[in-house]
C-alpha cells in the first residue's frame, strides 16, 4: 500500500505562532475539511493556538470585584481522519487530542480528547443502514451539549453510539429507524447533587411519503428510557409521537416541521407529564453559504437536577466553506430554556455562541481568529456563568490518498 500525497506540503515552522496575551484556542473540535476522494485516503492535521479565557474556573463574579479568574491559554491539537468513499460504502473515523497549557493557573493543565467513527452501507437499492460512534472527554460541562446541566469546572466524559437503516418501500414511501445509546459519567466532588451520571437509551421511527417534487409528509415516533441516577433508581419513560412535513420552498430554500404529544413517565412519582411538542426548521444554501435557524420544544431526559426538563430551544448557523473562497466566516448560537419538574421547579437558560473568521494562504495550511460565548443562569448559587474565549489559531491539515 502506497502513500501518494496528492499535493506536496512545505515544510513551514508551525512552532513559530506568535501568541499574544489576547490569543486563542479553539477548545471545540478543530474543523479540518475532508476532501472527498474516491477510495481510502488519510488527513494528518495539527493546530497551534492560544487564547484568552475570561473565566477559566467557571465561577460567578466576585462580590467585591465583579471578576472571574482569566487566564492566557496555549493549546496544541493533532489530529488524524481516514476515510473510504465507494459507490456503496462510506467510512471515516477520526481522533483530535486537545494539550493545553494556562500561563497562571497551572493547576488546570490538562490532555482532553475527542474521537469517533462512522460507517453508512447501500446494502441493496431499496435498503441502507448506518453505525456510528462519539466519544469526547473534557475538562468543563459547558463544551458540551448536555441537557440540564450546570456550567461547571467539572470534568465530563461522554460516549454516543448510534445505528440505524431507511428502506424504501415503495417508489414514493421511505421508512426510517435508529436506535442511540448516550451515556455520561462525571468527575463527582462537592457539586455531585448537580448532575447524576448514567445512560439514556432512545429508539426512534418514522414513515416518509413523497406527495410532490416538493412537498414530503409522514408520521415519527420515539421512545426514551433514561437511567441517570448513582444513588436511586430513577428510571424514566419519554414517549413521543406525531406528524411531520418538509417542503421545498425553492431550489436553494427548505423548510420542515413536526409536531405531535410528549409523555413522561418517572418512576420516583405517581404523577405523569403529557404535553405538546414541536419543531420547525429553515435551511438557505446558495453556492457562497448555507444559513439555517431551528426553533423547538419538547420534553428531553436530563443528567442534571430532576432528571427531565421540559427544553425549548432556538438555534442558528451561517457556514461559507473555504474549499469555495480562501476568506471563509463560520458562525452558530443557541438559546435554551430547561425547566425542570416533578421535584425540582427552576428554570435553566442558556446562551451558546461561536464565531470563525479565518483565511487559507494554502489548501493545506490556514489562520483563524474565533471568539466563543457562553452563559447560564441556573440554580447553583452565585449564578449567572459567562465565560468568553477570543484568540488565534494556525491550522494545518494535508489529505493523501491510500492506494
Amino acid at each position: 500500500m502506497r502513500l501518494d500525497v496528492l499535493r506536496r506540503p512545505a515544510v513551514i515552522a508551525m512552532l513559530l505562532l506568535a501568541c499574544t496575551a489576547g490569543s486563542f484556542a479553539q477548545e471545540r473540535p478543530v474543523e479540518f475539511d475532508n476532501y472527498i476522494f474516491p477510495g481510502w485516503s488519510f488527513t494528518p492535521g495539527l493546530a497551534l493556538s492560544g487564547m484568552w479565557d475570561s473565566n477559566t474556573t467557571l465561577q460567578a463574579p466576585d462580590a467585591l470585584t465583579g471578576r472571574t479568574p482569566g487566564d492566557n491559554v496555549f493549546v496544541i491539537v493533532p489530529s488524524g481522519d481516514i476515510a473510504l468513499n465507494s459507490s456503496r460504502t462510506t467510512f471515516s473515523a477520526g481522533y483530535r487530542g486537545y494539550l493545553r497549557r494556562h500561563v497562571d493557573l497551572g493547576e488546570l493543565d490538562g490532555f482532553d480528547q475527542r474521537a469517533y467513527v462512522s460507517l453508512q452501507r447501500t446494502a441493496t437499492p431499496r435498503l441502507s443502514w448506518f453505525v456510528s460512534n462519539e466519544f469526547a472527554q473534557l475538562p468543563t460541562t459547558d463544551l458540551v451539549e448536555l441537557y440540564g446541566v450546570p456550567f461547571m469546572r467539572l470534568g465530563v466524559t461522554t460516549n454516543r453510539f448510534g445505528a440505524g437503516l431507511k428502506a424504501r418501500l415503495t417508489k414514493l414511501t421511505d421508512l426510517g429507524f435508529r436506535y442511540d445509546n448516550e451515556w455520561s459519567s462525571f468527575d463527582h466532588d462537592e457539586d455531585e447533587e448537580f448532575v447524576n451520571g448514567g445512560t439514556i437509551h432512545t429508539v426512534a421511527a418514522d414513515l416518509r411519503r413523497r406527495l410532490t417534487e416538493r412537498v414530503t409528509v409522514g408520521a415519527e415516533g420515539r421512545l426514551h428510557r433514561s437511567d441517570v441516577t448513582r444513588t436511586e433508581p430513577r428510571v424514566s419513560w419519554f414517549q413521543e409521537a406525531g406528524g411531520l412535513v418538509s417542503y421545498q420552498l425553492s431550489k436553494t430554500l427548505s423548510a420542515d416541521a413536526a409536531a405531535g404529544i410528549s409523555h413522561v413517565v418517572d418512576s420516583r412519582f405517581d404523577q405523569t407529564r403529557t404535553s405538546p411538542y414541536y419543531r420547525v426548521g429553515l435551511q438557505h444554501a446558495t453556492a457562497r453559504a448555507t444559513i439555517g435557524v431551528h426553533l423547538e420544544q419538547s420534553y428531553t431526559p436530563s443528567y442534571g437536577l430532576s432528571g427531565s426538563n421540559d427544553n425549548r430551544e432556538l438555534d442558528g448557523f451561517v457556514h461559507m466553506p473555504f474549499s469555495r473562497n480562501r476568506f471563509y466566516v463560520e458562525a452558530d448560537g443557541s438559546w435554551r430554556r430547561s425547566n425542570p419538574f416533578f421535584d425540582v421547579e427552576v428554570r435553566n437558560d442558556t446562551i451558546v455562541s461561536h464565531t470563525r473568521i479565518g483565511y487559507s494562504t494554502r489548501r493545506w495550511l490556514r489562520t483563524e481568529g474565533y471568539y466563543a460565548f457562553s452563559r447560564q443562569d441556573s440554580i447553583i448559587p452565585g449564578a449567572p456563568i459567562q465565560r468568553h474565549r477570543i484568540g488565534m489559531q494556525l491550522v494545518v491539515s494535508q489529505p493523501m490518498r491510500i492506494q
